[in-house]
């Protein structure tokens, strides 16, 4: 399956993710365009989608839509979960399966990529290895399982930088908590009305996860 590579204009991304930056999710579900190179998602793969950032023409990869797929004039697929990463280091590795990389004259590098194209294998690897490592804290590695269906947000380690601290679902408020051991770290929603009882809360979940690391060693 393809993996192919397109942009998102200035325009567009400075109005639908206003304000986001590297570290940060933009948790599009969309990618508006007819363009007739798409439609080799039609058998699956992934739509890497990039920015181009003034000043100095940074290269940003913005979002990646798994599996989109065409309907009416857009290519739609679950929210983005990647963080947005200045990917401008690996621009020179950057390989089409044309042969060809990216060709751009100073200050076209946006014009040069309006064309949507599809990336060899090891090109969409190492962007996307690019964006996980930038997920990844110098600290404690979030452990928390990805929960798309819960009523909750998800805390992994992709859907967490997007979330807020409190949240409600049944009528019940929550707040986010976390609590760590081993070098790995649990996000988890409390009960807000466990608030005056959350150190003990604390202790009970990083016990229980410190007995979960012991065991996989």
């Amino acid at each position: 399956m393809p993996d192919v590579l397109a942009i998102v204009s200035k325009a567009v991304f400075e109005k639908e993710a206003a304000g986001l930056g590297p570290g940060q999710v933009w948790p599009t579900d969309r990618y508006r365009s007819e363009n007739k190179n798409l439609a080799q998602l039609a058998s699956g793969g992934r739509l890497l989608l990039v920015t181009v950032r003034p000043p100095k023409e940074a290269l940003w990869l913005v979002a990646v839509l798994d599996s989109p797929v065409m309907t009416g004039k857009e290519w739609c697929a679950k929210p983005n979960r990647v963080p947005i990463t200045d990917v401008t280091a690996l621009r020179k590795r950057i390989r089409f399966t044309s042969g060809k990389g990216i060709q751009a004259a100073p200050g076209a590098l946006g014009m040069s990529l309006q064309t949507p194209r599809a990336l060899t294998p090891s090109a969409a690897e190492r962007l996307l290895a690019k964006a996980e490592r930038s997920l990844r804290p110098k600290g404690p590695i979030n452990v928390t399982k990805h929960e798309p269906d819960s009523p909750l947000p998800c805390l992994c380690m992709h859907c967490l930088p997007g979330s807020s601290d409190r949240a409600a679902a049944g009528g019940i408020s929550f707040v986010r908590a976390s609590s760590e051991a081993a070098g790995r770290k649990l996000y988890y929603w409390m009960p807000e009305e466990l608030s005056p009882v959350a150190d003990a809360v604390n202790r009970s979940v990083r016990g229980a996860l410190a007995a979960r690391m012991a065991a996989r060693r």
